[in-house]
């Protein structure tokens, strides 16, 4: 293991997600998945559920929200769960199983906005995001799963994120301090094996997720917690000539998801025991408040 290996040598969880509809904070807890109702305009309310279960590596609702996706790299499988029309899992159902065999998956997971399909991190350097497109009852697909590549990643250390438009994915790697682009088609699948865009970043990208606006792109350096915005173009790509810039007294050491409000109105930031809220402009994304960090219940 070289020293770059060493430094890096942590998982990129992604274990917070928001409702597509905005009224569940969903977020991964060591024996389950707690549920933090949110208000209207996104503020965290009380109580929380709980849902028991594996602890995700990856967490994502579907575009429809009808569906809520989680990773278990140790059994090398991906599970999912019907949800009702309030963002609950449905009664009498349990979590179905897919165990894929294009690729290992392990990491992170993200939900295309409008297609049937998930983008999902792989154990394999060579294969590192898998496509799996979505049957109409939920259920992966193995057969037609694409595998994307990207240069200098390693095995569970990728955050996902994808563009509200569905035009782009992007793909952190804190081990090579780099953000990659993928253009995706109408389809929702890439255009090419390969990222059409690497960026270097000074920090090293953890966690991340998109406003909603598609002003910009949110991620989180994992052992600090320290969370940054970064700029998009039009275009969906990474705004030329610009830096990220570190969000004032927001932050989530060790941080274990990241997340923002359909409406553009809260960033979310977990860590293993609390969670940080800040307000955000729904038309900039520029912090508009205090920051406040909440403990997370208890089971």
């Amino acid at each position: 293991m070289n020293r770059a290996e060493e430094e890096w040598d942590g998982d990129v969880r992604a274990e917070l997600h928001v409702h597509p509809e905005g009224t569940w904070l969903y977020v991964g807890e060591p024996h389950g998945i707690l549920r933090v109702p949110l208000g209207e305009d996104g503020r965290p309310e009380a109580p929380a559920e709980w849902t028991p279960g594996i602890r995700p590596y990856g967490l994502a609702a579907d575009g429809t929200g009808a569906r809520l996706y989680v990773t278990d790299p140790a059994a090398e499988r991906l599970l999912w769960h019907a949800l009702d029309a309030t963002g609950r899992p449905t009664r009498g159902v349990g979590w179905q199983v897919f165990t894929p065999t294009v690729a290992e998956p392990g990491g992170t997971v993200a939900a295309h906005p409008s297609r049937p399909l998930l983008y999902v991190a792989n154990r394999d350097e060579k294969a590192a995001v898998s496509c799996v497109p979505l049957s109409e009852d939920g259920r992966p697909d193995d057969g037609g799963t694409t595998t994307l590549w990207v240069r200098g990643t390693a095995p569970f250390r990728k955050g996902l994120a994808v563009h509200p438009a569905g035009t782009h994915l992007y793909v952190s790697d804190p081990q090579a301090r780099a953000l990659n682009v993928f253009a995706l088609d109408a389809d929702g699948r890439a255009d090419s094996d390969g990222p059409s865009l690497t960026r270097q970043v000074l920090p090293a990208p953890g966690p991340l997720t998109v406003h909603p606006a598609a002003s910009c792109l949110y991620f989180a350096e994992g052992e600090t917690g320290a969370v940054y915005r970064t700029a998009l173009a039009p275009d969906g790509l990474l705004a030329p000539d610009t830096a990220p810039e570190q969000l004032p007294d927001f932050t989530a050491p060790h941080c274990t998801g990241i997340a923002v409000h359909p409406r553009g109105t809260y960033l979310y930031a977990s860590t293993a025991t609390t969670l940080a809220v800040t307000e955000l402009s729904p038309h900039t994304g520029h912090p508009s408040g205090r920051p406040v960090t909440l403990p997370l219940p208890r089971r």
